[in-house]
């Protein structure tokens, strides 16, 4: 089964897990690799990389020392990124992305570079949230990036807790349209 194929029926099958109707377009993975200095990235984190629509333009532009680590619930689109891509920089961590610290210790990562987000925040709880966005401030290295995109910008409230820097874009080309949440720890 395709990759757009496989995320339409894992959406039909679990809505609140997947929670988006398509993939990411060319313009949100745009407006994300515009913000990675692919040069200085020795680690980025993915969270909710679905059928790895992203993923894929990510390891083609990161260097061959460097590493991205997904985190993905689903099992099945765990499966199909451990399948489709065969790249020794790529780690799939079937968990959620609130267990940050336990995976990148136990991978000996002390920080990382860029993390983006497009897992559907609006179905997680409020304290749950805060935990998401504290420790990837945590784990970010001075100047680097936490991306969030979503179909609102309910997380903005969030994100200001712990970032004093935050930038807001709209992307209309996307289905549906989405906000670009840009945070920079600084």
């Amino acid at each position: 089964m395709n990759s757009k194929l496989k995320f339409i029926s894992n959406f039909i099958k679990n809505p609140k897990e997947v929670a988006a109707i398509s993939t990411s377009s060319r313009y949100i993975i745009n407006k994300i690799i515009e913000n990675i200095d692919f040069e200085n990235a020795a680690c980025i984190v993915e969270y909710g990389p679905g059928v790895g629509t992203i993923t894929k333009e990510i390891l083609e532009n990161l260097n061959s020392d460097a590493k991205l680590i997904c985190f993905e619930l689903n099992q099945e689109f765990c499966k199909h990124l451990s399948d489709s891509l065969k790249d020794p920089r790529l780690v799939v961590v079937n968990d959620t992305v609130e267990n940050l610290d336990f995976h990148l210790k136990k991978l000996k990562i002390k920080n990382i570079d860029y993390a983006f987000s497009g897992i559907p925040f609006s179905l997680i709880k409020e304290k749950n949230k805060k935990i998401i966005v504290r420790k990837t401030r945590d784990y970010l290295r001075d100047g680097g990036k936490f991306i969030v995109y979503q179909y609102s910008t309910h997380m903005k409230k969030y994100l200001r807790i712990y970032f004093n820097k935050v930038s807001i874009n709209f992307e209309p080309r996307n289905l549906p349209p989405n906000f670009i949440m840009i945070c920079e720890k600084i």
